[in-house]
C-alpha cells in the first residue's frame, strides 16, 4: 500500500482517452468547424419509431461531423454499431460504399539503448464496407479490414526475444451481418458483429462476447467481430430491453477446458453453440443490467452492471462472476523458496472456484464557459484471477516460447495481468476558439506492482476530412512492473525437469513512447 499511495496521487492528478467501444471522433478528437462543406449531401435523420435502447449495449450514435460522411461516421467513428431498427429511408441509394484509412507510426525510447535501436512500428489499417438498406426493415452490412505493418511489429529490446518480426500484411473480415425485424417487435442481427456488454471505460470484465481485451488507451478499436445470432426485444414504453444470443464461435477465442469430451472442443458442432442473454432495465435515473453466457467446454459466467447519477457525478459499476479462467495460469509451488522463483501451471478451473472481478468508476463534467467544458473521470478495477506479484512477469514473457506452452494468452499482456488497477482521465474537447482540437490526458497504473503509464493525446481536424493525431506516453513507477517492465531477471523454474528453467533475461525498461497518425474517412 505504501507503493500504491504515491501512484494513486499521480492518477488523480493526471488522466486518458475514454475506453469505450468505437469512441466517436467528436469524443476523442473534437468536432470540425460548424460550417459544413457545401458539396456534401445531407443524410435524412432516422425515423422517430426507433426502439429505445440503453447505453450499456447500444449507445446512441453521435451525430456525424458537418461536411463528413454520415454513414462512415456512424459505422467507423461512432460509439457503436447503429441500434436495431435505425433505418436510412433514402431508398434511392440503397447501397453505400465507404471506409477508413488510418496511417500510424510509433517509436519507443528504451533506457540504455541507442536511438538507432529504438523500436519503430507503422501499424496501418484500411477498412472498406458495403452497407445495403433496400427498405426500412432489412439491412445487410459487411466490413473488411486490412492490416499492414511494413516495419514489422517493432522489436523491443527483450534480450534473446528481440529479433525483429518480418513485415506483416493481414486481411480479416471484421463484420458481416443481416439485420431485420420480426413483426416490428423483435429485431434480429445474424452474422459477424460487435456486441459490447458492461459499463467499464478502461476495464470491462463482463464484455464476454469479445474474447480479446481491448487496449484501453487505443483511440480505435481494431478487434474483429464475433459470429452470433442476436435477438433484441425492446419494451419501448419502459425503456427496457431483452437480448438473447447464440454464439457460433468459441467463447474464449479458442481455448477449451481440460480433457473435454470427444468432439466437444470443436466450435463447428451443435453441442458447442454458446447461449447467452442480457436484460437491461431503467428505474428512474438508475440503469441496471444482468447477463449470462454459457458454452460447452467453458464454465458459465455471469455479470451485473449499471450506472446512476449522484449529484453532478455519473457513477458506473461492473461485477463479473466466472467459475474459472479462459487460459492456463501460473502460481507459486507450495513450499517454494521465499523469493517465489519456482512456478507451476494450473488449468482453466482453478481450485479457488469463482473468480470475481469488479470495476467502479465515476465521471464529472464542468462547464467553464458558455460553450466549453472539460470532463474528468476515474476508475478502479479488481480481479481475483489477476497476479498479486510482479515476480511472475519474466516467466509470462517467455511462456509462448517454452516447450509445451499451452496458450498464447498465458503470455505477458499489459492492462490485464495484475490484481488491482486504477485509471483516470481528463478530456478537453474544443477549448476556446480551437473548435477542431481535442486534448486528452490519461493515466493508468497497476496498484499491485506500483508502475504506471501517463499519456497525452492531441488531435486536430484538418481540411474538414483529415484528422491528425499525436501522443506522448511516459512510463513511471517501479522498474520491473507491468508498465515499466525491465531489468536483469534471473532464471526461473517452471517445471520439475532439469531443463525447465527460463534463460537469463536482460531487458531494457521503456521510458517514452511517441506516436503520430493520419485518419480519413473514404
Amino acid at each position: 500500500m505504501r507503493r500504491a499511495a504515491p501512484l494513486l496521487a499521480l492518477l488523480l492528478l493526471a488522466a486518458p482517452a475514454l475506453a469505450q467501444e468505437r469512441p466517436s471522433d467528436e469524443d476523442l478528437f473534437g468536432a470540425p468547424p460548424a460550417t459544413p462543406a457545401p458539396t456534401q449531401p445531407k443524410v435524412p435523420p432516422p425515423p422517430s419509431a426507433t426502439p429505445q435502447t440503453t447505453p450499456q449495449t447500444t449507445p446512441q450514435t453521435t451525430p456525424p461531423a458537418p461536411g463528413g460522411d454520415a454513414r462512415a461516421d456512424e459505422l467507423l467513428g461512432g460509439r457503436s454499431r447503429p441500434a436495431e431498427g435505425r433505418w436510412d429511408q433514402a431508398k434511392e441509394d440503397p447501397l453505400q460504399v465507404g471506409g477508413l484509412l488510418y496511417l500510424r507510426t510509433t517509436a519507443s525510447w528504451y533506457r540504455a539503448t541507442p536511438p538507432s535501436a529504438w523500436p519503430l512500428s507503422s501499424p496501418n489499417l484500411l477498412d472498406v464496407y458495403l452497407d445495403a438498406r433496400p427498405n426500412d426493415r432489412v439491412r445487410a452490412f459487411a466490413l473488411g479490414r486490412l492490416f499492414y505493418t511494413p516495419t514489422g511489429a517493432g522489436a523491443a529490446p527483450l534480450g534473446p526475444f528481440s529479433a525483429p518480426p518480418p513485415p506483416e500484411s493481414r486481411a480479416v473480415l471484421d463484420q458481416a451481418y443481416l439485420n431485420f425485424d420480426v413483426a416490428h417487435a423483435v429485431f434480429v442481427t445474424a452474422g459477424k458483429q460487435h456486441v459490447k456488454w458492461g459499463t467499464g471505460r478502461f476495464w470491462n470484465p463482463t464484455d464476454y462476447l469479445h474474447p480479446v481485451r481491448r487496449d484501453p488507451l487505443a483511440p480505435y478499436d481494431d478487434r474483429s467481430g464475433v459470429t452470433m445470432v442476436k435477438a433484441h426485444l425492446p419494451w419501448e414504453r419502459r425503456g427496457w430491453n431483452l437480448y438473447g444470443v447464440a454464439l457460433l464461435e468459441d467463447l474464449a477465442g479458442g481455448s477449451t477446458a481440460a480433457a473435454p469430451a470427444a468432439g466437444s472442443s470443436r466450435v463447428g458442432t451443435l453441442g458447442r453453440v454458446g447461449l447467452g442473454g442480457r436484460a437491461e432495465v431503467v428505474l428512474g435515473p438508475v440503469e441496471l443490467a444482468a447477463d449470462a453466457v454459457a458454452q460447452r467446454g467453458h464454465r458459465p459466467r455471469f455479470g451485473v452492471d449499471g450506472s446512476l447519477p449522484v449529484g453532478d457525478v455519473d457513477l458506473h459499476f461492473e461485477v463479473a462472476l466466472r467459475n474459472g479462467v479462459d487460459a492456463p495460469r501460473y502460481q507459486a509451488i507450495p513450499g517454494a523458496p521465499a523469493d517465489g522463483q519456482v512456478w507451476q501451471r494450473y488449468g482453466l478451473a482453478p481450485p479457488r472456484g469463482v473468480e470475481p472481478a469488479v470495476v467502479l468508476g465515476g465521471e464529472w463534467s464542468f462547464k467553464y464557459s458558455d460553450e466549453d467544458s472539460l470532463t474528468v473521470g476515474a476508475e478502479y478495477a479488481w480481479d481475483r484471477a489477476g497476479y498479486d506479484s510482479a515476480r511472475i512477469y519474466p516467466l509470462l514473457l517467455v511462456a509462448p516460447y517454452l516447450p509445451g506452452a499451452p496458450d498464447q494468452r498465458a503470455a505477458f499482456t499489459p492492462f490485464g495481468l495484475a490484481r488491482q488497477y486504477a485509471g483516470a482521465y481528463l478530456l478537453l474537447p474544443k477549448p476556446g476558439r480551437w473548435n477542431d482540437t481535442t486534448f486528452t490526458l490519461s493515466a493508468l497504473g497497476s496498484l499491485t506492482d506500483g508502475s504506471a503509464v501517463v499519456r497525452l493525446d492531441h488531435a486536430v481536424l484538418l481540411d474538414t476530412y483529415l484528422t491528425l493525431e499525436t501522443y506522448l506516453a511516459g512510463h513511471l513507477g517501479r522498474q520491473g512492473g507491468e508498465f515499466r517492465f525491465g531489468g536483469t531477471f534471473p532464471p526461473q523454474r517452471y517445471g520439475p525437469g532439469p531443463g525447465d528453467v527460463t534463460p537469463l533475461l536482460p531487458i531494457a525498461p521503456p521510458v517514452l513512447d511517441v506516436g503520430v497518425a493520419l485518419r480519413v474517412s473514404l
